[in-house]
Order: structure tokens, then sequence, then C-alpha cells
């Protein structure tokens, strides 16, 4: 009898549900979900004792390596369906409209591009990929922001921009790593903390002081 995969026999914690319910939100507001399905495998998702049983609601969800649009707002779903209510954000406070707010990456690469607007609270769900997040000429909707980071057997690169402080304090890291270097604080700047679990990865988050053109090609 073959051994099981290690991951998949591995507890999960309410972090990894969250970023289980976040993919089956989306994928319901994409309409590859009836509200049946999505209302059966969220129940399950929430049952979830081992990563084995999250990974078992999304394996017909994920599309290796896919031209994948721009994540849509859950408060926007495909017609036919009824709406699922947008989450509040965790603060209570409102969110600008447009602000970027986070993304998925499942077995792909998650990079947004140029942002405009980061909002007060940003979700970062990566499982056997890659998020690339640049916040170089974005403006910040709170001096403020939280990034809450999730995934397993990842990479997750954010660079920064001057005047920007980084606290990594609260990520746990499992078998992972975390580094942040080359950062130019300010005293009246934007304070950027991250908080969550990361296993088997890595964090990296940098700033224009390291080396120029390691800096510039980061997270290309």
């Amino acid at each position: 009898m073959p051994e099981p995969n290690r991951l998949d026999v591995l507890r999960c914690a309410d972090q990894d549900r969250e970023v289980v319910a976040t993919l089956l939100n989306n994928a319901y507001a994409d309409g590859r979900l009836t509200f049946d399905e999505h209302a059966e495998r969220i129940a399950r998702a929430y049952d979830a004792k081992t990563f084995g049983d999250l990974t078992a609601l999304t394996t017909d969800l994920v599309v290796v390596d896919p031209p994948r649009p721009a994540p849509q707002p859950l408060s926007a779903p495909t017609p036919g369906y009824p709406p699922m209510p947008a989450a509040p954000p965790r603060s209570g406070l409102p969110v600008t409209p447009g602000a970027f707010t986070g993304g998925n990456a499942l077995l792909s690469t998650f990079n947004p591009g140029r942002i405009g607007v980061v909002a007060g609270e940003v979700t970062l769900n990566t499982w056997l990929g890659e998020t690339r997040l640049d916040l170089i000429g974005a403006a910040f909707e709170r001096r403020d922001t939280t990034i809450h980071v999730g995934g397993g057997l990842c990479d997750v690169k954010i660079r920064v921009p001057e005047g920007v402080d980084v606290n990594l304090s609260g990520v746990s890291l499992i078998m992972a790593e975390s580094k942040v270097t080359g950062l130019l604080p300010r005293p009246d700047g934007i304070r950027l903390t991250l908080v969550g679990t990361l296993i088997m990865g890595e964090l990296k988050v940098v700033g224009p002081a390291m080396d120029r053109r390691r800096y510039e090609r980061f997270i290309r």
C-alpha cells in the first residue's frame, strides 16, 4: 500500500480552511460551482481535519498555468446564481472602491502587476505556487496596512518602496523561511504588518536599499 503524501495527512488550521473557502467562493462567483455544490463544499471545508480533506474539494477547480482573468469581487457573481455576500474587512472599516485586496495562487503564479491603491487589509493565498506582489508606485489606503499570508510549498515575493517599514513577527513558519532586506523606512511612512502561516515555503520582502539590479528584477 503506497505511503500517503505527507502534506495530505498533515493537520490543517483555521487559516488553511479559510484559504480553501476563499477559492470556493471565487469559483462560485465565476459560475464554476452551482449554489448547491458551493454550499456542500463550504461545509466540508470548515469540517476538514487534514490538508488531504481540503485538497479533495478543489481538484476539479485547478488548471495549471491557465490564462486567468483578474479576480472578480464576490458581490458580482455570474448572472443566474443567487448573490454571495462579500466578506467584510477584518478591521470593519470600508474599502476604497477598486483597491487591491489580494488574490490566490494555486498551482500557478499570481502577479497582479501595477497596483493603484492598496487596501488596508490584503489577503494572499499561495498553495504549490508563487505570488509576486509589487507595491512600487502604489498608494496605501491606510498608514497601518496588514497583509494576511497563507500557503504551503510556495514562494511569496513582495517588493516595497522607500518609506515602508515591514513587520514579519505575526507570520508562523512551519519548515519555511522568511527574509526582509533593503528597507528604507521613515518615521512617518507606511507600516506594513504580515500575519498568517506558511508551510514549507519562502517569504521574501525587499526594499530599495538592496542591490539596484536585483531590486529592479526581483518580482519578474
